[in-house]
This record gives C-alpha cells, structure tokens and sequence, in this order.
C-alpha cells in the first residue's frame, strides 16, 4: 500500500493535466511585473451551448485542448494524443488489431460522443477503428464537455462530448509539413497547404500518412505487440465570408486502412477475405448466394467467397472429415484453422462531409449538415464481419439576445442505416435504421452580474428497426447548469441533465463481432438512459513569482436500462440484457486539475481522477437465471479506480524546449474466465483448469521525454516514448490453440484477445522536422 501510495503522490505532484497551451499560463509579467499571468487569452468555447461564448462566461465547464499540446509528444492520430488529458480513458480493446475508443470520467468508450467540427459524424460503427483515423495535422483545437448534453447533441451524448475543431483555411500557412520516424518503423507524416482564391474565399488542402509494417514480439508470446498499419487520409475544407461578416464552410475527408495484426508468421493470402455481397435467396438468380445448409446441420452464409474456416467441435473424426469436404465442394480452395494462424486483418473506407452556413442575414440563423459512409471489410482468424454504415445529419437554429437572455431554438433530424453479416441486420436482409427528428431550445439567462443560468431541453422522436426488433417513442433531454463568479479568479459551476442511447451491440463490443464469442439476445433491449449531475470549481491564484489554475470537479451518472453482456466462457456466448427491477448501474467520482508557471521559463500540469463505476446486478447463472435474492455491486471492467497525467515544459533558450509528458492508472477490472472445465473429445469433464491472469490491473505509468530545437519557420524534435519500457504482462492464455481446435483436448481455457489495460509497445525512440511558411 504504501509503494501505490507514493507512485500515486510522485505521480501527481510531477504536474499533469488537460490544460493546453492556450490555457497554460506563459512566462509574463503584467501590471508592471507584480504578478505572473494566468491566463494568457480569453478563450472562445462552442460545444458547451453551441454558439460562441467566452469560456468564463459559460456555465457548463469546457475544457480546451490546443493543437500545440500535441506536439509535445507527437502522435499520428487524436486517440492516442488523449491519453494527455486528465479524465479521458483512452482504451485499447484488442490484442490483436488495437481497436480503441475513448472513455470520459470512467464511462466506456460507446458512451462518448465525438463530433468534428460540431457535427455527429463519428457514427457506431467508426467508434471502432475510425477513431484512429483522425490525424492531428487537421485539428485547430479539441473541446470536451465532460457529462450529459443529450439536450444539445441527442443521442449517445452520455459520458461526454468531444469535439473536435479543424483548422480554419483562411489561417492556414501558404505551405506545412511534418515529418517523424521511429526505431519501431513507424513513418508518420502530413503535408499540405492553404490558398486564398479571392478576397472571401480560401481553402485548405492536407494528407496525413501512417505507415507500420514491422511485425514485433519483444515479449515472445509469438504475436505482434503492436498491429501493423497502413492508412491515409486526405482533407480539403473552403472558407467563405459572406455579407454581414456571416462565415460558410464545407470540408471532404477521405480515409482509407489496412491494419493486421495476430501470429507472426502470418501469410495474407491465408486471410478469410469475402467481399461484402447483398443477400439474394433466388436460385434462380445469377447472383444467387443465400445460405447454403450443409448435410451435418450447420449454415455457411456466403463462404463461397472465404478461404478460413473453423472446424466445429465435438465431432467424431469421421464427421469432421465429411464436414470439411462439404465445405470443399462449395470451396475449392478452402482453408481450415487446423492449418492456420491466428490473424485479425481489417480493411476501412471511409468518407466525410461537412458544412456549416450561417445565413447572410441580420438574423443569426445558422444551417448546418453533415454526411458520412464507413465501410469495414474484417477477417478475425476465420470468422468475417462485413458492415456499412451511413449516416446523415442536419439541423437549423436561430441564436438571439433578448436583454439578459441569450436565447437558442432549433430542429434536427439524423438518420442512420447499418448493415452487416450478423444477427443485427439477419445476414444483411434487415438493415439498422434510425429516424431521429428533434427540437431543441436553449436560454442562457445572465440573472446577475455575477451570476448565470442555462436551461436547456430536447425533444426526440426515436423510430428504429432491426432484425431484432424495433421500437418508436419521444425522448426528453431536458438540461440546467448554473455559473456564479463571485470575481474573475473564483468560478463555480453546477449542472444535471439526462442521457438517453440507442445501443448496436455489434458495432460496439469488440467481442460479439470477432467471433471468440457468439453473441445472443436475452429479451428485446431496450435503449440506455441516465440522469447525471457535476459541480465543478475553477480558480486562479497570481503572484510576482509564480501563477497558479486549479480545477475540482465532481459527478454522478445513473443508468436506466442499462445494456451488459452475460459471458459464458465455457460456452463461448454473450448474451445482452437490460437490467431490470431493482437492478441499475452507477458512475461517481471526482478529479483536480493543476496548472503551474513561474516567472521563469518553467511550467508545469498535473491532473488526478478518482472514479467508481459499477453495476448492480442480481448474481445469475450461465443460462440467466437468477441465483441471488438481491442485487450485488460489480465495477465495470476497463474503468480505473484512480488515473491521472503529468507535464513539464522548460525552455532552455529560445531556440531549445525540453517536454515530459506522462499519464499513470490504478488497477481496473479485467475480463477472465475464471476456473474452467476441461473436456475431451466426446465432451465429458475430465477436470478443471484456471486462468492465471491477474483479474485487476497493476498500478504503472508510461513517462515520455522530447527534445526540440527551432530555427526560424523549422523545428527538429526528438524523443523517447514509454522511457521505463513498461509493457503489460499476462495479457494472452491459450497461445498455442487460438482456434481452440488443434489440440484434441477440448475446454479449459479459450484464447481471447480482450484482456488489455495499456498498449503493449515498449520503449521507443523518435525523430523528426516541422516546417512551415
């Protein structure tokens, strides 16, 4: 206890935070030199009311993060330069393929909302690897709102929003490049430029590149530590000013990838490739490819178009034999996971659009649009998961002042259509769609001088419908966040609202669509809802040496309806339900934030987060049913107790920076099976067996260094990343049978590639140039 209580204490008092530069106090001397500023702009926030205030004058507490920060320890895309901010979980959820999400104040990575530049582009299905995607090279700055703004952003707006802001074009320099390399063989790099076509018309043109095509395994468990990628991604954005000084903007983004990641060894012409093809069950058609029942009972949907497949268990050998020629005389060049290694091979396309025009009028009256089509071609060892997903969003609203109130009225509507090769969608036969027309009204009343007050609600109308059923009902998102600045150093802020969440288990949960499990649905799921509540203080502390921004904040979240999955290991099943009754689910906690700088050239953040999130649920079986009289406390997995960042910048000269960044966790839940039956080949228990991973996480942290000199528009930078070389321990059991059917003594423990609590890279060294003019 006492070693975690000193990491924890050097941890913190090292300095860390959220704050960016633009929020970091710099080195100035105001009033003569009798005090150190602390602040040295006043920032202009939009995604707490959606319209443009000063920071100080909102009452829903916003945290902004500038481009700039991420320079201190670059990165090639937003999610892994997140794991800076204090409060953020950015989460790796495979082993295999390094799918992340983004977790905000302990909530899981589906309950954050993430738009750019204002708008819900990054639908269900891009949570998943599309987050990835986006590089830092075309972020102005990001914005987080940590807590409900289902008024404002509707659905999926639970945990918190992320919103992150492009570079404007009419900003941009004439030319801009970047350019790192690293001793893993990682090349990252952007190029692009800016142009002014006319007096009210500018654009901004950038390709950001990442390219990852080392295999390594530093721990020798003979998988890749780090999955190999290869993606781009192109975006252009045009400015315009209209009359009345009123601003339009459309930006297109392209994103293409192709990321493996399994055995070593591997050979890509073994993968399960399929190109996704509409269901069409007419013999008679020439495009004829419905499911094809084999004479042993099971279905092969497609698999004239696969090479992998897993041989069912539990088959004699003469069963098995005339199995796998069934399936020869569909494929000739069929390939069994007998004869295979374990790969997850993913290919994303992906496109954006954006626009934004506020009307050249005396009225402020703003139109807004968005539209974005994600296709995922994926092999996880034999198993194919095909899905497309399109969404489109618009909404208008009117923005008046009205004496002391700052009034905000709007319509929106959002629709989002989802196909895939699972149950969620019947093999494609039944798309997911969502029709979401709402209303939305906002009052930012100023009741004093002092003080502030926001009153917000939300009206949805929710029709969806799937294979698995569907549902039409209006959704209430009312919100009220109060602001009391007693005098420009001290500020309090409190607000609650509600949440509410149309959940798709397949393009959420790793694990139902990798096929280490077979995903089933208990009842109909109902949609997730929550109430939620923070406070928030916010003070500024100055004198002649030293200037000091200090953030306590605090919340709640309550959860109705909340979806969690029933894991038979044994079984190799999840199964979704709805907690029902006396069950619900809980999210509290609590974080500070520090910010440190002095009259000379040294600053200094610091953040820690405390956080207990939990499910309380009745104990049941495997099967479900109920083995317990009441409901028992059972924290979420992949949710720290305690976590925290840390930052130092000192500026040797003018020309020479020196930068540590560093974030550190507490141990969190993981998932492990526990003690398991072991089998033989006619099925019957022949022992037991059980999982020797740890079922919590070790305290640790992962500390960055970075050096970089400037001469003029040119700047050379260089570092270490992860500078103790940590990497996690234990994370895969069952290596040698990933397909759990080579070894003919079946049961006992199942190889899965969900038990992850840091990224598995190792240290690593980086250099690189920026330059612009």
């Amino acid at each position: 206890m006492k070693t975690r209580t000193t990491l924890l204490l050097s941890a913190f008092f090292i300095g860390v935070s959220n704050w960016s530069p633009a929020q970091q106090i710099k080195p100035r001397t105001i009033d003569e030199g009798k005090t150190i500023a602390t602040k040295e702009v006043e920032e202009v926030v939009i995604t707490g009311t959606l319209k443009q205030v000063r920071k100080s004058e909102s009452p829903v507490p916003v945290t902004i993060i500038s481009a700039k920060l991420f320079q201190k320890n670059p990165t090639s895309n937003v999610v892994d330069a997140l794991y800076q901010i204090n409060g953020l979980n950015p989460q790796v959820n495979c082993n295999m393929c390094n799918t992340s999400d983004i977790g905000i104040n302990g909530m899981q990575g589906p309950y954050t909302m993430v738009l750019i530049d204002g708008m819900p582009i990054v639908s269900s299905l891009s949570t998943v690897y599309g987050l990835s995607g986006i590089p830092n090279s075309i972020i102005q700055q990001v914005e987080i709102v940590k807590g409900p703004a289902s008024s404002l952003y509707g659905s999926e707006a639970i945990g918190g929003v992320i919103n992150i802001i492009t570079k404007k074009a009419s900003q941009s320099p004439a030319f801009f490049l970047d350019y790192n390399s690293s001793t893993w063989g990682e090349l990252s790099g952007n190029a692009g430029f800016g142009a002014t076509i006319s007096k009210n018309v500018s654009t901004l043109f950038n390709a950001d590149g990442y390219y990852y095509n080392t295999p390594m395994d530093k721990n020798n468990d003979g998988y890749m530590d780090k999955t190999l990628q290869q993606r781009i991604s192109l975006f252009n954005k045009w400015d315009i000013q209209q009359k009345n000084d009123k601003p339009a903007s459309i930006s297109l983004r392209y994103y293409n990838e192709n990321r493996h990641g399994g055995e070593m060894g591997w050979n890509k012409d073994h993968r399960g490739f399929v190109e996704f093809n509409e269901q069409d069950n007419d013999p008679n058609s020439s495009g004829y490819n419905g499911d094809t029942v084999l004479p042993n009972g099971y279905t092969v949907f497609n698999q004239q178009y696969a090479k992998g497949f897993r041989v069912p268990r539990f088959m004699t050998e003469a069963e098995k034999q005339e199995w796998m020629q069934n399936v020869r005389n569909i494929n000739p060049d069929a390939q069994f996971a007998d004869d295979m290694k374990y790969q997850e091979s993913i290919y994303t396309s992906r496109f954006e659009a954006v626009g934004k025009w506020e009307l050249p009028i005396e009225e402020n009256v703003t139109i807004q649009a968005s539209y974005n089509q994600h296709d995922q071609n994926s092999a996880y060892g034999t198993e194919l998961f095909m899905a497309h997903q399109k969404t489109a969003f618009g909404q208008v609203y009117w923005d008046k002042k009205l004496g002391n109130h700052n009034l905000l009225a709007g319509v929106a509507y959002r629709y989002t259509w989802f196909k895939d090769n699972t149950i969620a969608s019947a093999n494609g036969a039944y798309p997911f769609e969502t029709y979401l027309p709402g209303i939305f009204v906002q009052d930012l009343w100023k009741t004093g001088e002092k003080t502030s007050l926001l009153l917000g609600y939300r009206m949805d109308y929710d029709k969806t419908q799937s294979a698995n059923g569907g549902h039409e009902n209006f959704v209430h998102s009312p919100r009220a966040a109060f602001k009391f600045a007693p005098n420009s150093s001290n500020t309090f802020r409190a607000s609650v609202g509600t949440g509410y969440r149309v959940v798709n288990i397949f393009s959420e949960d790793h694990r139902a669509l990798s096929g280490q499990y077979e995903a089933q649905f208990g009842e109909n799921l109902k949609p997730e809802k929550s109430i939620s509540g923070t406070l928030d203080y916010e003070g500024r502390i100055a004198t002649e040496s030293v200037g000091l921004t200090y953030d306590i904040g605090a919340y709640y979240t309550h959860f109705f309806n909340k979806i969690y999955p029933l894991r038979n290991d044994q079984a190799k099943t999840l199964t979704y339900f709805n907690v029902d009754g006396d069950e619900y689910a809980r999210n509290i906690g609590m974080s500070l934030d520090i910010a440190l700088n002095f009259s000379f050239p040294l600053r200094l953040t610091g953040g820690i987060s405390f956080n207990k999130a939990q499910l309380f649920e009745y104990e049941r079986d495997v099967d479900g049913n109920r083995t317990s009289k009441g409901v028992v406390a059972r924290d979420f997995e992949f949710s720290p107790r305690w976590m925290g960042v840390y930052a130092a910048s000192y500026d040797v000269s003018k020309k020479f920076t020196i930068d540590i960044t560093g974030d550190w966790k507490g141990p969190m839940l993981l998932p492990t099976q526990g003690e398991m039956k072991t089998l033989d080949a006619a099925g019957n228990v022949t022992g037991s067996i059980r999982d020797p991973r740890p079922e919590r996480s070790p305290w640790f942290t992962k500390m960055n260094v970075q050096l970089t000199y400037k001469i003029e528009k040119v700047q050379f930078y260089g570092g270490l990343k992860n500078i103790f070389n940590y990497m996690p321990k234990y994370v895969l059991v069952n290596t040698d049978d990933p397909f759990n059917d080579r070894a003919r003594s079946f049961g006992g423990l199942q190889f899965d590639t969900e038990y992850n609590y840091t990224p598995q890279q190792g240290r690593i060294g980086y250099l690189g140039m920026r330059y612009s003019f």
